[in-house]
């Protein structure tokens, strides 16, 4: 993100003033009054000298000398002032306002004043830029790559200290012949409120990824191969039973899922997954809608045959 853009999402771009030859106690109602966090120092031609802040003031303060609120502005600003321009990166500025111990940072087009920046702003900015960067921009769940980082980050601690971790692999059965009947409008909202299904039906603990296409991954941490199977089951038993609308047109769907947990033999976080993986396509050619278990179980869809194989 340049700052450009970070400027004009703001509401106001107005930069406030004052004269070097102003008071501490001028500058610091201005400050107070405008609810502000620094003021650019301008001379007689309007050329920024300088910058001062609610923290230039705190020393003033701490003196407790009486008349240390009479003293000029041009005492106590920075006058050594770091601008950046619109098209300066975000990330950049930060990093430059953290190694140079900087708040604020005045924004120059053509030696012109166009704004001022906080680092609270561009921290905010640079959140939001993180969080864009690891989210599924159509799913809103944790894309592939960050995803596969804190799964191994998972399965490495689920080494050390043994507790158990499973891991599924989802896809959605015959999701080609929703594009091709439905189009691929109707896809994506598809695969949305699935998204949101993903979400509601797992703990805060549990990660949800988007791999690719229609295939999703799971990672239950702290949880055996049973309680995975649990959680696995009653989302499949729920994204059968429910409807999507998409465009007035409503959808039913399946899904396959293969799942298994952390192994002896398991080597990474990778073999792991490619293990998920391989139970999923055991699901999808077992006849869909199901979930296949490490060891050769596999759930049929239907409640009924569920049970009976249990007996």
């Amino acid at each position: 993100m340049k700052v450009s853009q970070l400027l004009n999402a703001k509401k106001t771009n107005k930069v406030e003033g004052i004269r070097p030859q102003s008071t501490l106690k001028q500058a610091a109602h201005k400050l107070l009054d405008l609810k502000l966090g620094a003021l650019v120092v301008t001379d007689e031609t309007n050329t920024m000298v300088g910058i001062i802040s609610e923290r230039d003031l705190l020393t003033v303060v701490a003196s407790c000398n009486p008349k240390a609120a009479d003293a000029l502005v041009s005492d106590v600003m920075t006058s050594s002032v770091i601008s950046c321009g619109p098209d300066d990166e975000v990330t950049y500025l930060l990093h430059l306002m953290n190694e140079n111990a900087i708040r604020h940072m005045p924004v120059l087009e053509n030696g012109k004043l166009i704004g001022i920046l906080s680092i609270r702003e561009l921290t905010k900015a640079y959140e939001l830029l993180q969080i864009e960067a690891n989210t599924d921009p159509l799913t809103q769940v944790s894309n592939r790559r960050p995803f596969l980082k804190t799964l191994e980050t998972q399965f490495e601690s689920s080494r050390q200290d043994g507790s158990p971790m499973s891991v599924a692999m989802l896809d959605v059965d015959h999701f080609k012949r929703i594009n091709d009947t439905y189009g691929h409008d109707a896809g994506d909202k598809t695969l949305q409120q699935l998204s949101r299904m993903l979400i509601r039906e797992f703990r805060s603990i549990d990660l949800v990824g988007r791999l690719g296409g229609e295939e999703f991954a799971l990672v239950f941490p702290d949880t055996d191969l049973i309680g995975a199977y649990a959680a696995c089951e009653r989302l499949r038993a729920t994204i059968q039973s429910s409807e999507i609308v998409a465009d007035a047109n409503k959808i039913r769907l399946t899904v396959s899922i293969g799942l298994t947990e952390v192994y002896e033999h398991a080597s990474d976080a990778a073999a792991l997954l490619k293990r998920a993986d391989e139970l999923l396509y055991v699901a999808k050619n077992s006849g869909r809608n199901q979930v296949s278990v490490e060891g050769g179980v596999r759930i049929p869809s239907k409640p009924e045959t569920a049970l009976s194989s249990e007996k």
